[in-house]
């Protein structure tokens, strides 16, 4: 790098060298915080913050929100828990190609549900199944006996 150049940019973009501590301070906190919430440890700890009085009230923020931030709010939570139930030995190609070839009018639905409220299944292939869109929707988040026929 040049002189008097970091990766942050040059001192001289700052009004003050405060600034320009303060810039790089935010800037190495935040790539370590983005680091952190994809540890185990940093899951656990966000897990053990949405449970606790402050982090209930942020919930309950999001949902109070504009349609759309609940919605992307739900949309999130879905794809982490997509993730985490995705077992390491899943055959993730299987899986992609199972999405392609679901047949129109019809929804990719797990069998087992991801957050279902006795049970919980994983994200693999042999959890999957083709069921037409009433069905799935009918189906909710429900397994074996709650089903609704």
């Amino acid at each position: 790098m040049a002189k008097g150049i970091s990766k942050y940019g040059k001192l001289e973009d700052f009004d003050s060298y405060e600034d320009y501590k303060k810039f790089i301070y935010k800037a190495k906190h935040k790539s370590a915080n983005e680091t952190y919430v994809k540890t185990e440890k940093g899951k656990l700890a966000i897990a053990r913050y949405c449970k606790t009085e402050k982090g209930k009230l942020r919930i309950k923020k999001y949902k109070q929100g504009n349609g759309r931030t609940y919605v992307n709010f739900l949309n999130n939570k879905r794809r982490a828990t997509k993730l985490q139930r995705t077992a390491p030995w899943a055959d993730l190609k299987a899986i992609k190609e199972f999405y392609l070839n679901c047949p129109k009018g019809y929804h990719v639905d797990h069998i087992v549900p991801l957050q279902g409220t006795n049970v919980s299944g994983l994200h693999v292939l042999n959890n999957l199944q083709y069921l037409t869109a009433t069905q799935n929707l009918k189906k909710g988040n429900k397994y074996g006996h709650q089903q609704i026929t």
